[in-house]
């Protein structure tokens, strides 16, 4: 193989359930609405190979990974540790996750594990040498920060008005990434597309929500042989609703998101230079995250005032008291979870991969310092649930900061997972050889 040849391969199969009903996230349906696809590509250049599957759903938790890993690994030959797998974070997805009275989809899982592989594989199986080429865009039309700082001191998730709000608590990232692949002849090949912004519509429905759109609209740009893999940024307190205007909102539907993010990525498509890949290298370790005490939400679980500003719907469900008993045993076991991050090089583009719903001042950090263009990817290998900044852990209110089992680690684990991806790039980065 030629010096800084890079050999890369795409695949999609369908993960639409077959059964139904089907419970989804926080319902039932009967029928899909627009297929679920696990979307994978691969990369190789000769010494190392890395395969990443994106999975049309909401959350992939560590066992499902590990399950994967070891199939993947069985199937290829490579190392387990070479296999990236993620979420879109779309909500409108079959229940793979338990909550309150709606326990997993046992059967859907299995069936989405094996699907997963199945395109995992098919992605090495399609490796060809590629020509590359990257671009990025500011995209700040369709994802909003959805917490607000009210004028009492408090936070709010998702206000249902303006009244007595102050200004909102954080910023977004807008910054739209892409990588493009060319074969020898000069059609394109496939896309990998990074941006932050969580997938909700058509919750409780089967839906690929926006990231579906964004990728049937450049397939049908650019060939239905063109592979499309979605990538989630750091999206944890980002959202496609402006609360700040409701009629606006009201536009911003999974076509029009899809399809503006389709058309930014036309237009880097038309504006970008391909060269020879360059090197492809994974680097991964873990981090020992510890959780939050819970010793406040066990004294105060009968008493509705201390539950501030949080979704109706939780406290219906009694949320809260269901994730005490989940948080007392997962405290009986340890005190802590280690969690996986990776560095995926690709060429002179590093991924950093963060196993959670990371708030967006985090993933904005990991840019910053690191001195090569890097990426972040979200909600990939596993889930630690939200992990927000200090800052918004300190103030009374709001979804992602109250403690459940979804935001149950500690306020120092933003940092630690960023810190950790950071050291591995720049490590990367110093390293000689091939």
């Amino acid at each position: 193989m030629k010096n800084n040849q890079m050999l890369a391969g795409f695949a999609r199969v369908d993960i639409s359930p077959k059964v139904f009903p089907v419970r989804t996230y926080l319902s039932a349906a009967d029928k899909i609405v627009d297929p679920l696809y696990a979307r994978a590509a691969a990369f190789s250049d000769g010494h190392e190979t890395v395969v990443m599957v994106a999975f049309d759903v909401v959350i992939l938790e560590w066992e499902y990974v590990c399950r994967m890993r070891k199939q993947f690994a069985a199937a290829t030959g490579l190392p387990e540790r070479n296999l990236l797998v993620c979420a879109t974070h779309n909500h409108a997805c079959p229940a793979v996750v338990e909550r309150p009275g709606n326990p997993k989809e046992s059967g859907y899982i299995k069936f989405m594990i094996e699907k997963g592989v199945t395109a995992a594989s098919a992605a090495f199986k399609d490796l060809e040498p590629v020509s590359v080429a990257r671009g990025s865009a500011v995209e700040s039309r369709i994802s909003f920060n959805r917490r607000f700082i009210m004028k009492n001191g408090t936070a709010i998730t998702q206000p249902s008005s303006m009244e007595n709000i102050l200004c909102n608590e954080g910023v977004i990232d807008p910054g739209l990434e892409v990588m493009a692949f060319r074969r020898p002849g000069g059609a394109i090949k496939g896309v990998l597309v990074n941006f932050a912004c969580h997938a909700v519509h058509l919750m409780g429905q089967l839906s690929a929500g926006y990231p579906g759109v964004l990728c049937d609209r450049l397939q049908e740009r650019y060939g239905a042989d063109v592979g499309c893999v979605f990538l989630n940024g750091a999206c944890g307190n980002i959202i496609h609703r402006d609360y700040t205007d409701k009629e606006k909102s009201k536009a911003l539907t999974k076509e029009f998101v899809g399809e503006t993010l389709a058309n930014d990525v036309q237009k880097i498509l038309e504006t970008i230079s391909f060269a020879p890949g360059g090197p492809v290298k994974i680097s991964e370790e873990y981090v020992r995250v510890q959780y939050r005490d819970i010793t406040e939400l066990e004294r105060n679980i009968d008493n509705p005032n201390w539950f501030v500003n949080v979704f109706p719907l939780l406290l219906k469900l009694d949320w809260f008291r269901w994730s005490l008993a989940k948080l007392k045993a997962l405290h009986a076991e340890s005190d802590g979870i280690d969690a996986v991050v990776q560095v995926i090089r690709l060429g002179n583009v590093r991924l950093a991969t963060i196993p959670a719903e990371y708030f967006a001042e985090f993933g904005l950090k990991i840019k910053e310092q690191s001195p090569v263009p890097t990426w972040v990817v979200s909600l990939a290998n596993g889930w630690l649930g939200y992990i927000p900044t200090p800052e918004a852990l300190a103030r009374k209110g709001g979804h992602e900061t109250t403690l459940t089992t979804s935001s149950k680690m500690e306020p120092a684990a933003g940092d630690l997972l960023a810190d950790a991806v950071i050291k591995l790039i720049k490590k990367d980065r110093d390293r000689k050889g091939p």
